[in-house]
C-alpha cells in the first residue's frame, strides 16, 4: 500500500506539473491584447479580423477558451463520429499553417529529440571518462582542465557558442572540415531526391552538448570522490586491489547516481533549449518550430510545445527514478 502510495502521489505530481505549465502558458498568451489583429495585420479590414476571431475562438470570453482548451487534451470526451469514448487529445489548430499542432509537432519533434539524443550522448561518452580521470589525481593538470573547462563550458550561452562554433568549424575551417554551417536532417541530393543528411547533425550536437558535458564531468568528479574516500574502497585498497578495478568494479557504478540525476534533467532541457541552436544552424526541429511560432503568434503551436516539453521532463523522471532503483537498490524502499 505503501509503494502504490508513492507510486499514486508521483502520477499525480507529474499531472499537476502538465496543468500548471498549460494554465501558465495560457494565461500568458490570455494577455496578448488582440491575437486576430496579430495575425490579420494592423490595417487589416474588421471583417478579416471578425473572420478569425470566430474561426479560432477567439471572440469565447477568456475562461471559456480556457475550459475548452483544457477539454480537448482530456483522452475521454465527444468523439468525432458522435458519442463519448476513448479519443485522441487535441492540442486544436495552427493560426497559420492549414494542420492540427499534433502533427506539425510529431512532424517537428524527431529531428529534435536526434539531437537532444546525440548532443546527450556525447556529453556522456566524454563527460564520465573525464570525470573519472579527473577524480583519480585530485589538484593535477587533468583535474584543473576538467574544472576549469566546466565553469567555462557551463557559463557559456548557447547561442554565443553556436554562432562561434558555427564560424569557426563551419565558415573558417570550412575547407578543412568540410561541415556546412546550416542544414537539416533531410536534404537534397545532386538528382533532387530526398536523403538523410548526418553531417549537418555534428555541429549542432556538438553546441548542444557543450554545457550538458561540463555539468555532467564536474558531477562525476565529485561523486568519484566522495566514492574513493568511502570506507569499502579504502578496504579494497587495503587487499591490494589495483586502481583500474577500483575505479571500474566500486566507483564508477555507486557513483552513476548524480549523473542520472542530472542527464535525466538535461535531455527535456535540450529539447527545450534546442530553440537558438536549431535556428543559428537552420535544423528543422521543435525549436525551429516554436522560433517560428513565436514570430507568427501562432499561439496553439507554442501552447503545444510547451506542453510537450513539460511531459518530457515528466516522462524523463519517472524513467531516471526506474533507473535509481537499478543503480541502488535502497532507492526502491525510500
Amino acid at each position: 500500500m505503501g509503494t502504490m502510495g508513492r507510486r499514486l502521489r508521483k502520477v499525480l505530481r507529474g499531472a499537476a506539473v502538465l496543468w500548471g505549465s498549460f494554465t501558465l502558458v495560457f494565461l500568458i498568451f490570455t494577455a496578448v491584447p488582440d491575437p486576430a489583429r496579430e495575425l490579420a495585420g494592423q490595417q487589416a479590414d474588421p471583417e478579416v479580423i471578425a473572420d478569425i476571431r470566430a474561426r479560432f475562438g477567439l471572440d469565447d470570453p477568456p475562461m471559456v477558451r480556457y475550459w475548452n482548451a483544457l477539454a480537448a487534451l482530456s483522452p475521454i470526451g465527444e468523439k468525432q463520429d458522435g458519442g463519448w469514448g476513448f479519443r485522441m487529445p487535441s492540442l486544436g489548430q495552427s493560426f497559420v499553417r492549414p494542420a492540427s499542432v499534433v502533427s506539425l509537432l510529431a512532424d517537428a519533434l524527431p529531428a529534435t529529440a536526434l539531437l537532444a539524443l546525440t548532443a546527450l550522448t556525447l556529453a556522456m561518452l566524454f563527460g564520465i571518462p573525464m570525470g573519472l580521470l579527473a577524480a583519480r589525481v585530485p589538484g593535477g593538470w587533468f583535474d584543473r582542465i576538467v574544472v576549469g573547462g566546466s565553469v567555462l563550458g557551463m557559463s557559456a550561452p548557447s547561442f554565443f557558442m553556436a554562432i562561434l562554433i558555427g564560424f569557426l568549424f563551419a565558415v573558417k575551417w570550412g575547407g578543412w572540415t568540410g561541415l556546412p554551417l546550416t542544414g537539416s536532417l533531410w536534404d537534397l541530393d545532386a538528382e533532387g531526391r530526398t536523403v538523410i543528411s548526418p553531417v549537418h547533425l555534428v555541429l549542432p550536437a556538438m553546441t548542444l552538448g557543450l554545457r550538458p558535458l561540463a555539468v555532467l564531468s564536474q558531477l562525476m568528479r565529485g561523486a568519484a570522490l566522495d566514492v574513493l574516500s568511502s570506507p569499502h574502497v579504502r578496504t579494497a585498497r587495503a587487499f591490494g586491489a589495483s586502481m583500474k578495478d577500483i575505479m571500474w568494479r566500486h566507483v564508477l557504478r555507486n557513483a552513476l547516481n548524480p549523473v542520472v540525476t542530472a542527464a535525466s534533467g538535461w535531455l527535456a532541457q535540450l529539447l527545450a533549449g534546442a530553440v537558438f541552436v536549431e535556428f543559428v544552424f537552420g535544423w528543422r526541429g521543435l525549436g525551429f518550430l516554436l522560433f517560428e511560432a513565436l514570430e507568427q503568434h501562432d499561439l496553439p503551436v507554442v501552447m503545444g510545445g510547451v506542453l510537450l516539453v513539460s511531459f518530457t521532463f515528466v516522462a524523463v523522471n519517472a524513467l531516471a527514478d526506474l533507473s535509481y532503483r537499478w543503480l541502488d537498490p535502497r532507492a526502491a524502499q525510500a
